[in-house]
């Protein structure tokens, strides 16, 4: 997210973070619940629900989008192919 876009976020903006969830990158809504001024870019929290549980979680700017998206292709995140898992065979005997 831009610094503008991110300092321009207020308590109760819907938004959606790449977090990590058992060892995947997924991208969760959340809800902004606290917005800090700072001199540079604000301090934000974010409320997910994450697999049933509430989170608190302070993202990065650039782990943030808009809800509903704004994709423009400037995330390597969400531009990157998704990774295939390995998968493991066992021998048989």
């Amino acid at each position: 997210m831009l610094r503008h876009d991110w300092n321009a976020l207020r308590t109760g903006d819907h938004v959606l973070v790449h977090h990590t969830v058992k060892e995947a990158d997924r991208l969760i809504a959340g809800v902004v619940t606290a917005v800090a001024a700072t001199g540079g870019s604000n301090d934000i929290e974010v409320r997910l629900n994450v697999n049933g549980r509430s989170e608190l979680v302070r993202p990065q700017r650039l782990h943030v989008h808009h809800d509903p998206i704004e994709s423009d292709g400037s995330c390597w995140r969400c531009s990157s192919p998704r990774p295939v898992p390995a998968t493991t065979k066992r021998r048989g005997g």
